[in-house]
């Protein structure tokens, strides 16, 4: 009996041994179970208000349209460095005036580059062919060049439009002249030649204007004489006024 008594009070002894321990083990868990409802609840205020500080996102940039192509519409023809002077002299008349550009897109075909500058068709296109001295002067100087061929290309496709006979009235006969030589080149004188010249000369010195052509170039057109072609023509030609 002593002997059981004994094994009971080993037994008690052992768990009130282990007593402090639970009981500490229990504050413990409390105390972090607390700690982390506090942080929850704290967490679930503080959300909605973050969510109001929190500056908004900025809008996805726009897509952009690729820039304008100078070139487009245009058959430039020569050495990449002819294409991209080129090139270049068109989109200064681009970002100087946009009307000015369509004009010269609208009225060009090829801008070729040849051993003279000058103006005329092939196969039905509209060709400024440029030397390379006159092109590669100065991009202003360029765009200068190929503005007075538009203007000649322009003027050319109007001349022929004026000059479509009217049919007469029904019963009337048409007073018409038949030229004896067909292969004759009517330049209807030399004046229309000279001013229409002119013509070119002055869209020239409006686009060397535009582009921001220094004085030198300006002046160069601005003072030409009535017979001087060479502010936008060189080379060989059949007629030299």
């Amino acid at each position: 009996m002593p002997e059981i008594k004994d094994h009971k009070f080993f037994r008690a002894s052992r768990a009130l041994a282990f007593l402090p321990l639970v009981l500490m083990g229990a504050v413990v868990w409390y105390y972090v179970s607390d700690r982390a409802t506090q942080y929850s609840r704290r967490e679930a205020v503080r959300a909605p208000e973050a969510a109001a500080e929190k500056p908004a996102a900025p809008p996805a940039a726009a897509v952009q349209p690729e820039a304008y192509d100078p070139g487009r519409g245009l058959d430039i023809q020569g050495s990449p460095e002819f294409k991209s002077q080129v090139t270049h002299a068109l989109k200064l008349i681009w970002m100087a005036d946009r009307d000015t550009f369509l004009f010269i897109r609208d009225n060009l075909g090829v801008i070729r580059n040849e051993d003279k500058t000058g103006f005329y068709r092939d196969d039905g296109r509209s060709v400024a062919a440029i030397s390379s001295d006159q092109a590669f002067r100065s991009l202003t100087w360029c765009a200068g060049i190929i503005a007075h061929q538009s203007w000649h290309s322009w003027h050319e496709v109007n001349a022929k439009k004026k000059a479509v006979l009217t049919p007469p009235p029904p019963g009337q006969s048409a007073d018409l002249k038949v030229e004896a030589n067909p292969v004759r080149a009517d330049y209807k004188g030399m004046d229309a030649i000279f001013n229409a010249e002119d013509k070119a000369a002055a869209f020239q010195l409006e686009v060397l204007r535009k582009v921001g052509a220094p004085g030198s170039e300006t002046g160069l057109v601005l003072r030409r004489a009535p017979r001087d072609f060479s502010s936008a023509h060189d080379g060989n030609y059949a007629l030299n006024p």
